[in-house]
């Protein structure tokens, strides 16, 4: 699940989903907000953040299966709790939850 520069890479000797300059900590809000802005721009798209693509993948990860435990760990959040209200949940998610019911 790291990002990795080249195929000599090995996404479990990584510690951070998007590394920063140097690798060794994580890329910078500041950074990461300046890059998704400027690519943005470039493609006319408007109505985007990382906090929108932040919240995206750990939805898509938790409907995926990935336990919320290994979300939490990758997200830094400190709590399951604040993990549980960045997740986004669908009509259609509560539909098929509804229909595994035995009535």
């Amino acid at each position: 699940m790291i990002l990795c520069k080249s195929r000599t890479d090995h996404w479990h000797t990584r510690p951070h989903l998007f590394p920063g300059r140097n690798g060794r900590n994580h890329i910078r809000k500041v950074s990461a907000d300046a890059i998704l802005r400027e690519a943005c721009k470039k493609l006319e798209i408007e109505g985007v953040s990382t906090h929108s693509f932040r919240r995206t993948a750990l939805t898509r990860m938790s409907d995926a299966g990935v336990p919320l435990r290994h979300i939490q760990a990758i997200s830094g959040h400190k709590t399951l709790s604040a993990l549980e209200r960045y997740l986004g949940v669908t009509e259609q998610q509560k539909e098929s939850a509804i229909s595994t019911l035995d009535f």
